[in-house]
């Protein structure tokens, strides 16, 4: 992954997360993915202080081998996201080789909720790259002003959106794995290695992403 330069930063900043949602970024099934840049929860396992969507999706990518991006969004108060970690996990070990880039947007706002992020990271060995996003930026964007977390987009390589679950998905290995590997382009496995977490399902509501 490479990182941004600090003017390309500057300017990924200025024209794609810096600015709020409005009514023409929309996001939809076969619309194009916001663009945006953002700075890594944990800059060792990212391998960068920033990643950027157009790294892995658009027209040009940075990374040849991304076909294909899963987009998460959490927060360390979020019981649910916090049961989505492992499975989210086993999708990127299980489909990496093949292409599948999975990016966790956590949007935690304050220095104790980004503490508690690292280290609940660290206690379910994510290794996926996790970026961080306080102001909601992102998630306004995404999620627009009020919207449940955890959320998930899959965005293609040419940067569309191909995929929208929002909310908790109790099965979420078994309800993703056609997709991505449809956007991938083989067929499920008759054993598919990402299975589906076996604990129950939180009952705790979700909140949604607070307005800033």
């Amino acid at each position: 992954m490479r990182p941004l330069a600090p003017a390309t930063l500057a300017l990924a900043l200025t024209l794609g997360a810096a600015r709020p949602a409005r009514g023409d970024d929309e996001v939809g099934v076969g619309l194009p993915a916001p663009a945006f840049a953002l700075g890594t929860l944990d800059p060792d396992t990212a391998g960068a202080t920033w990643l950027a969507l157009d790294a892995f999706a658009g027209e040009e990518p940075d990374d040849p081998g991304s076909r294909l991006v899963l987009l998460a969004f959490f927060a360390s108060w979020c019981g649910p996201c916090e049961q989505e970690l492992p499975v989210l996990q086993r999708l990127h070990q299980t489909y990496r080789a093949h292409g599948l880039r999975v990016i966790g947007i956590d949007v935690d706002s304050d220095r104790a909720g980004i503490v508690r992020a690292r280290a609940l990271l660290a206690a379910r060995r994510v290794t996926f790259p996790v970026l961080s996003d306080p102001h909601h930026l992102v998630a306004r964007r995404y999620l627009g002003e009020a919207g449940p977390i955890p959320s998930i987009f899959l965005v293609g390589r040419d940067g569309v959106v191909v995929l929208i679950e929002r909310g908790y998905v109790p099965d979420l290995a078994l309800a993703l794995a056609p997709d991505i590997e449809l956007a991938l382009g083989f067929r499920a496995p008759t054993s598919t290695p990402a299975s589906a977490p076996t604990s129950t399902p939180a009952t705790t509501p979700v909140r949604a992403v607070p307005r800033r």
